[in-house]
């Protein structure tokens, strides 16, 4: 049987422990995602201001306990009692919300408990290689097609449960694919290297940062920012997008079947699944024929096809008729936005490694821009879509895009003449 399976993994059995331990948590996280905010709207009674608050505040805060649970894996517990420790909190979290428990302590347990999880396990699954060793690359690719994996099930799954029998089954399942995460990873556990707190896996380069060309941080500050202002939009998918497509879009499928409006959050993870490939064969083809994008063009560009999928969703609701929205056009908006993400979120990472000075501040700026993404979503979110309408909000969400287009193309140009001052 261990022959069907790819080299990585027969070589490096952890690998394939660490990937299916994420699928399933992501699964349990995505779930949650997908079904909070028709929860508290509909089981709980909030306003829709109200809900995005408590949505877009939850995520935020998510993103930035990693930064503290990740010094503490590190420097106190090991990883391997962060990921169990963790696990058990978000855990604890889940089961509260199937019991009715406060829904605040409830998220307040998984937030603290995804600042455990998150920033450990690719940590782990870093510290199995050697820096340039040829399998690492591989083996995180596999471990992000986990994460895809688990995100695409779990509004299927989740979503389709919360909609036909109600939204606390929904938490039920997140709570059962973790327990299934816990359970793999406890009984693979043999199969880590030994876990000692304050040691580091292997050597780290320890280059100061004033050897860092000095022309080169305004560049990367810029790219923070612009990726901060296009999470603005990019984050209204499980939010505001969400609430529409369980009210203004026709999801009708024949004469007999209604899409669930749940399963629009699973074509993101699709969409990343299916043109990840075409577009890293896309871009290595265009490097073999000298002609490579610069890379913050490249970000322009995905960041103008995003915004220009907000367009099209806004001129759609503007000639339409509410509810009468046809399920394609909100498939091709997920899948148009998606194709933008692709273009941007992995490129702006790979900018920031050969200056990180090690992995994990690298992974601290994307939780930042995640969790700044998240909060000013939530901040222009809640007062803003019932006083324009669909139409008009969305028209506003494709202004940040644009914003995050337009810093792109100038620092593009920016870094021309640095390279040619080089």
């Amino acid at each position: 049987m261990s022959r069907w399976l790819p080299k990585t993994f027969r070589d490096h059995p952890a690998v394939l422990l660490l990937a299916a331990t994420e699928m399933w948590e992501a699964f349990s996280y995505v779930g949650l995602r997908t079904v909070l905010v028709y929860y508290l709207t509909q089981d709980l009674g909030y306003s829709t201001e109200d809900a995005s608050l408590i949505y877009g505040t939850f995520l935020g805060v998510a993103y930035v306990t990693p930064i503290l649970g990740g010094w503490i894996a590190d420097r106190f517990i090991g990883r391997s009692a962060a990921i169990v420790g963790g696990a058990l909190l978000k855990m604890a979290g889940y089961i509260g919300l199937v019991i009715g428990a406060n829904v605040t302590g409830c998220l307040a347990a998984i937030v603290i408990g995804n600042g455990l999880f998150l920033p450990t396990l690719p940590a782990t699954l870093g510290a199995l290689f050697s820096p340039n060793a040829p399998d690492r690359q591989r083996s995180f690719s596999f471990y992000y097609l986990a994460v895809s994996a688990g995100a695409l099930l779990a509004p299927l799954i989740c979503g389709t449960l919360g909609e036909n029998f109600g939204w606390r089954y929904s938490f039920l399942a997140s709570a059962t694919g973790l327990a299934a995460a816990i359970v793999i990873f406890l009984a693979g556990r043999h199969l880590l290297p030994p876990d000692r707190p304050g040691a580091a896996s292997h050597p780290v380069d320890k280059m100061p940062v004033a050897q860092a060309s000095q022309s080169v941080i305004p560049l990367l500050a810029g790219v923070l920012a612009a990726v901060i202002v296009l999470r603005v939009a990019y984050e209204q998918l499980g939010n505001t997008v969400a609430l529409f497509a369980a009210s203004e879009v026709d999801r009708s499928l024949g004469a007999d079947f209604t899409i669930p409006y749940t399963w629009f959050q699973s074509i993101n993870p699709l969409g990343v699944i299916l043109f990840t490939p075409l577009l890293v064969w896309g871009w290595r083809k265009a490097a073999a024929r000298a002609s490579s994008q610069n890379d913050y063009f490249r970000m322009a560009i995905g960041s103008s096809i995003m915004a220009l999928a907000f367009v099209g969703l806004a001129l759609v609701i503007q000639l339409g008729q509410p509810g009468q929205i046809s399920w394609p056009v909100l498939a091709a908006f997920f899948l148009m936005v998606t194709f933008g993400e692709l273009w941007v979120l992995p490129v702006g990472l790979s900018l920031f490694a050969p200056g990180a000075r090690r992995t994990r501040c690298n992974h601290h700026r994307v939780l930042v821009q995640c969790a700044c993404g998240w909060q000013f979503s939530c901040w222009i979110d809640g007062p803003r879509e019932p006083a324009l309408g669909y139409c008009n909000f969305f028209l506003l969400c494709a202004v940040f895009p644009l914003l995050a287009a337009t810093i792109f193309v100038a620092i593009g140009r920016r870094s021309r003449r640095v390279i040619e001052a080089a």
